[in-house]
Order: structure tokens, then sequence, then C-alpha cells
């Protein structure tokens, strides 16, 4: 794992495979982002480009500002990365505290796909696709299944559309949804939210994440323990890798590729006997380790 940190500001770039050829990650901003944090979702990003059999190292950077400093950094960060961004080794998207407009510089300077920048709504959708693809295979059938909604964000209406059309009501939404009963939990608010304590109170028998890395190691036992399926966040939340360098691909294409392919894996792992999460680890351990001489130490739970 490489660490990059910025000269012109207080910001820095973890890349999770050093020596990658590409490595695709997000974007934070706030008073202090934590380089740990970074870390713990470049490797989930990594794990969902092995998934997804890509050679493509995961990368998460953080920019530390506040107040009337933040467009000041923001634009440094993007001065300093944009020769990288060009060169197409590096792509980053805004994610907690930034806008695509922060970022707009390596927009442009991006080699990948243009879909996503031409439709802002695409990403959202591609979100939704993925997570409704996962919780349909793993509950059997969305049609009169009820969802407990939490920590979607910006992809929250995208999201609860895409369930009501598949046939599923919202039985609970944010602070409401760990305790609502519901087939399952469609949640990602923050990292580590369903710990060892909140597992063994869950009403639920599916976890869908819609953000990285909602379940702790402890918390992953628990549900185990329970008879509750807890889905891999680098699966579910992979819907809007699909876009990455796929210029002249229709959105309508995106959409159901990334059901397909969400649904598919979902599938192969939902009978894996260590369950679909810690399946879903080997299985990209596997290919890892096709290009890799060391794969990566840590799996991407809280």
């Amino acid at each position: 794992m490489a660490l990059q940190k910025l000269s012109g500001t207080d910001a820095f770039v973890v890349i999770d495979l050093d020596g990658a050829p590409i490595a695709d990650g997000v974007v934070r901003l706030a008073r202090k982002v934590l380089v740990d944090g970074a870390r713990n979702l470049a490797r989930s990003r990594t794990y969902a480009w092995a998934l997804l059999g890509e050679q493509i190292s995961g990368a998460s950077a953080g920019i530390n500002a506040e107040g009337d400093a933040r467009e000041a950094a923001c634009a440094a960060f993007v001065e300093e990365l944009t020769p990288q961004v060009s060169a197409g080794t590096l792509s980053l998207d805004p994610a907690k505290g930034l806008t695509s407009t922060d970022l707009a510089g390596l927009t442009a300077a991006d080699q990948r796909s243009t879909v996503l920048h031409d439709d802002p709504t695409l990403h959202d959708r591609l979100l939704a696709s993925g997570v409704v693809a996962a919780a349909s295979v793993a509950l059997g059938s969305l049609d009169g299944a009820t969802i407990a909604l939490e920590g979607a964000g910006s992809a929250t209406d995208a999201v609860e559309s895409a369930f009501v059309a598949a046939g599923s009501t919202i039985a609970g939404r944010d602070a409401d949804a760990l305790s609502s009963a519901a087939d399952a939990l469609v949640c990602g608010s923050k990292v580590g939210l369903v710990d060892h304590e909140t597992a063994a109170e869950l009403p639920h028998r599916v976890i869908v994440p819609v953000g990285p890395l909602p379940v702790t190691a402890r918390g992953l036992a628990v549900a185990r323990r329970r008879d509750i399926v807890v889905l891999p966040d680098f699966l579910t939340t992979a819907g809007p890798l699909m876009a990455f360098r796929s210029n002249g691909t229709s959105a309508d294409d995106l959409l159901a590729t990334a059901a397909d392919r969400i649904s598919g894996l979902t599938a192969e792992l939902t009978d894996h006997p260590d369950g679909p999460l810690l399946g879903a680890c080997i299985r990209a351990e596997t290919y890892l380790a096709t290009w890799r001489d060391e794969l990566p130490f840590g799996r991407p739970l809280a």
C-alpha cells in the first residue's frame, strides 16, 4: 500500500496495490480525513475490481480543509493530481464533503468514460441497479418483500424507486431502519454501522450494503450465528464501476450490465460455505493472486 502526501495542500492519496497500472477510488473532504479509513475504502475498491476480473487497484484520497480554506485546498488538490489523472493511472470521484464541481478539473482530465459525467443521475441509478439485483437474489424475490432503507445518501430516491418497481415495500427509513421489521436491511451511512451489538438485535434476514464497509468483523460473526445473510459491500455497490471506460455504451446497456453481473456473482456466492461475504473475499483473492506476487494484508471489513 502506498501513501502519497501532496505538497500543495494538506491532502493525501492511498493506493492499495503499489505498482498497479491503474488506481481508482474516491476523494473525501473534512476537517480531518483519517488515513486508516482511507486505507479501508481503498481495500474495498480493490476487492470490487478483483471480483469483476480487472487489474485495477483501489484508491482513496482525503483533503483536510474546512471553511474559507476549502476552495483553495480543492484547487491545489486538482492541480497536483491532474498529471496522474491525465495519464490514465489514477481516477478519483467526489465522495463525502465534495461535489463534482469541486473536482471539475480532474473530471475534465479523466481518461474514463464520460457517461457518468454527461448524465448526473446515472451513478445513483447504477448503484441502485446493483443493490436491487443483489437483494433480489439473496431474498429469492423482491415481489412482496419488505425493505428497511438506511444511509443511501444522494441515491436514496433511486434505490427506493428501484425496489418499489420490483414490487417491494419500504418498511423503515434511516434512523428507524435498524429496528424496523423487514426482510432486508439496505444500509451504508457509515463504516462499521453494524457491529456485534447491533447485529445481535437486527430483525432482518439479509443485509445489503449500499455504502462501503457497514459491517464489522464481529458484526459479521454474530450475523452468521443468527443466520442473517451479509452480502459483500464491494459487490453490491459495484454498479457504477460498469461505466469505467465505457464510451459508446448507452445508459440502458450499462444498467442492464450492472444488474446482470451483480446478480450473477451474488448467485454464485450465496451458497458459499463461509457465507457470501467471505466467499467473495476468497474469490477476489484468487483473482488477485493471478497478477500479484503477494496478496494485500487484511480483508475489507470494518
